[in-house]
């Protein structure tokens, strides 16, 4: 297994897609000078460590301080003068799977991580959405891990001496490939807390519960035994209830019978009462039909008031037509009128008329007729001259009067009221004759009331005794009406008393027919009842409440026996965790102790170093042993919980360059510090090598002969690990087979590789 390639996009100064490729050293032959290294060089702040993070982070570091961030964007391209900011960052990890190291029926492994600026992040293997968690075991099982020596850089080397004890142990646990043991182990432990936890939790709710149960317990007996009474009164009242209505009913169809039989003859009687009735009705109103005898009196009275009326206007017609005759007969012909001073002046007056007249003829006359005219008119005026002197010798004069207008009106009036006379006449004779019919109507009239009375009172006895009879069968009726209603009210009571008591449908129930002592199952019911009083009024919920409470004790209770199974399989799976590790750590112990000795000389030259195995208290405190060679045992792991002060397997190093005295790491120089670090990395790797290995400027303060033994020990360690190392070191980068160069363009990191083995004399590049 190794890493074949590594895709960036997104991720930190690399905006644009990435593709980093590395060479395995099985792939190339140690005779053609070709390793398994890979360096990536540049310029300080070109990127280069910016590779182990987009590695790192993608096997799933989440801390960002380690990933040189604040917070989970700051991956995230950010922008530069001419390069707008990314949305997402995507890292993509090729793994070579041929030798299945990692667990996947697959030749080759992808892991590809991605971040979005809104905070959601995918996790995917091969193209398929997984959990961090998936990842991280999958890749722990092959010896991969972001707490593991697969990236490292200065400051991790350098840390492991700077560790404490227990945290130097878990470097070494990583070196021995326990980590999944223990893995298992810290979940295991986890799982025990939370079902420590648990089982408190059932406890106390046990703890609560019993006291209410056991009253319940109480209850549900007493519920029981009145479940029982309870069943003999439901029985007997089962009985009894069947007996009363199968008498009720048999009473209710007698009466119902009954009923109807009466109902049916005082139907017919009815019919027989209602059909004299309506003679009768007809009878009464011919009786009662003496309003029209009262109306043809009526129209006699009338008919002869208005005869009398008639005849009195006759006689006022003819006594006017006697005064009209005899107001003819007195017009005068001659008028007589007295010549007085008035008369002779109007006299006077007409004839100066005239003069003035006949004098305005002779100024206009022109012929002799004209003349003989005014000759006459002149003699005329002359008689009425005389006239007038002889009529006012006489003192009156009688003139005939013109009364031809008055005589006609008088005429007429007469002619009405004749006519008049003889209308009222034939009108007279009219109702005379109306009135002798009217007399001969009432004389009928007067003869048939007489014949229907008679009838009407005959019909009014037989009603009166039909009625009689249905009135008779109408009570009788009402009592089976009441007799009936009885029985239904009984039955209706019986009915809710049925729901009740039995909280059945009377539809429910049924009778043997046989006979029932009802004074005895009466008695022996209400004897049921007291004794269900006296054991009180117990709700029926209770034996629920009583099944459910006991239902839920023993749930958990048998949930109690189960955790407290579980944390006994989690103290085996701890034990067998503990034995494992322990196995393993005590043999990795004993070869990374040997290969840190070997290295530790090879780098120094000389000197000695070595591990110790130490035990320290739980605040990282030593005991006064310094070495102890035993074991932590399964019991201590699970038993440190309740401790105040538990132990724990530490690690202390013990390094003496050749030549000095050195009791302390403290006493080390820098650079000694660093070159002991390396060795303690070479001999872990040595031990147990990784796939692959990243190191980022871990050989940074070396001088140029320890640079040596550096690269001589790498290349050595390249046949089983891949190592890809950021590196400024030219010894270093003479190890490598393939350079990457890392450059930064306006913010963005871009990459120009080199095959070493295809540079040929001057430097130049030679293909092949």
């Amino acid at each position: 297994m190794y890493l074949k390639k590594v895709e960036i996009s997104g991720f930190k100064s690399f905006a644009n897609k990435t593709t980093l490729e590395f060479n395995p050293a099985r792939e190339f032959s140690v005779s053609e000078g070709n390793t398994g290294i890979t360096a990536i060089v540049g310029p300080n702040g070109s990127g280069k460590s910016n590779v182990s993070d987009a590695i790192k982070w993608a096997i799933g570091e989440q801390s960002m301080k380690t990933l040189r961030g604040k917070k989970s964007e700051d991956v995230i391209f950010a922008g530069s003068g001419t390069k707008a900011r990314l949305s997402s960052a995507q890292v993509t990890l090729y793994f070579d799977n041929s030798d299945k190291r990692i667990s996947l029926e697959f030749s080759e492994v992808v892991i590809t991580r991605k971040l979005y600026r809104s905070g959601e992040s995918e996790y995917l293997i091969n193209g398929n959405r997984v959990r961090l968690l998936d990842i991280t075991d999958l890749l722990a099982k092959a010896g991969i891990g972001k707490d593991s020596y697969c990236v490292i850089n200065q400051g991790m080397s350098d840390a492991v001496l700077h560790a404490t004890p227990v945290e130097r142990r878990g470097v070494l646990e990583d070196a021995a490939g326990v980590k999944q043991y223990q893995i298992k182990k810290d979940r295991a432990l986890r799982k025990l807390d939370s079902t420590k936890e648990n089982m408190e939790r059932v406890t106390g709710l046990i703890r609560e519960i019993e006291p209410h149960l056991r009253m319940l317990k109480r209850q549900a007996e007493k519920a029981q035994q009145g479940k029982e009474i309870a069943g003999s009164l439901k029985e007997k009242q089962t009985s009894l209830f069947s007996y009363l209505w199968h008498m009720f009913q048999t009473e209710r169809e007698n009466y119902s019978r009954e009923k109807n039989e009466i109902g049916a003859d005082m139907m017919n009687a009815q019919r027989e009462v209602d059909k004299l009735s309506d003679e009768l009705s007809g009878e009464a109103k011919v009786v009662e039909n003496e309003s029209v005898q009262d109306g043809l009196e009526k129209e006699r009275n009338q008919a002869r008031q208005k005869l009398n009326e008639i005849e009195r206007e006759i006689i006022v017609t003819e006594g006017r037509l006697v005064i009209e005759k005899e107001r003819l007969a007195s017009q005068k012909v001659y008028e007589i009128i007295p010549v007085d001073l008035k008369y002779v002046q109007g006299k006077l007056e007409k004839i100066r008329g005239d003069q003035e007249r006949l004098i305005g003829m002779v100024e206009n006359a022109e012929s002799l007729e004209e003349l003989q005219d005014i000759k006459e008119f002149a003699r005329a005026i002359q008689q009425e001259l005389f006239d007038l002197h002889n009529e006012s010798g006489k003192g009156e004069v009688k003139i005939q009067k013109d009364n031809s207008k008055e005589v006609k009106e008088i005429q007429d009036r007469i002619d009405t009221f004749i006519g008049k006379k003889e209308e009222l006449r034939k009108i007279f004779d009219e109702n005379k004759k109306l009135l002798q019919e009217l007399e001969d109507k009432i004389s009928e009239e007067i003869a048939r009331s007489r014949k229907s009375r008679e009838r009407f009172f005959e019909l009014e006895r037989e009603v009166r005794g039909k009625q009689e009879k249905l009135n008779s069968l109408k009570d009788k009726f009402n009592d089976a009406k009441i007799k009936l209603a009885r029985v239904e009210v009984r039955e209706e009571d019986l009915t809710n008393e049925i729901r009740n008591e039995l909280k059945c449908e009377v539809s429910d129930l049924k009778h043997d027919g046989g006979e029932v002592d009802r004074e005895k199952l009466e008695r022996e019911i209400s004897r049921l009842k007291i004794q269900m009083e006296q054991i009180g009024g117990i709700d029926p919920m209770i034996v629920e409440e009583y099944q459910e409470t006991n239902t839920r004790f023993d749930f958990l209770t048998g949930e109690l026996a189960d955790l407290e199974k579980a944390m006994d399989s989690l103290r085996e799976v701890i034990k067998e965790m503990d034995q494992k590790i322990s196995q393993e750590f005590a043999q990795a112990f004993e070869q990374i102790n040997a290969e840190f000795t070997k290295y530790f000389r090879i780098i120094f030259g000389g000197g000695n170093a070595h591990l110790v195995k130490l035990k320290v208290r739980s605040g990282g405190k030593r005991k006064a042993k310094d070495e102890i060679e035993g074991e932590v045992s399964a019991e201590d792991a699970v038993a440190e919980e309740d401790q105040d002060a538990r132990e724990e397997l530490g690690i202390d190093i013990f390094a003496c360059p050749p030549g000095k005295k050195i009791t302390n790491l403290s006493m080390l120089s820098g650079g000694e510090r660093s070159l002991t670090s390396l060795a303690l990395l070479f001999a872990i790797i040595a031990h147990n090598p990784p796939p692959f290995a990243i190191l980022d400027e871990v050989e940074a303060a070396l001088d140029e002969a320890n640079s040596r033994r550096f690269g001589k020990i790498l290349q050595e360690l390249s046949s089983h690990t891949q190592f890809v190392a950021i590196t400024h070191n030219r010894e270093t980068m003479r190890q490598a087979s393939l350079l990457y160069g890392v450059t930064m363009d306006d913010g963005v990191s871009k990459l120009l590789s080199v095959h070493l083995d295809q540079i040929g004399q001057g430097g130049k590049i030679v293909q092949k």
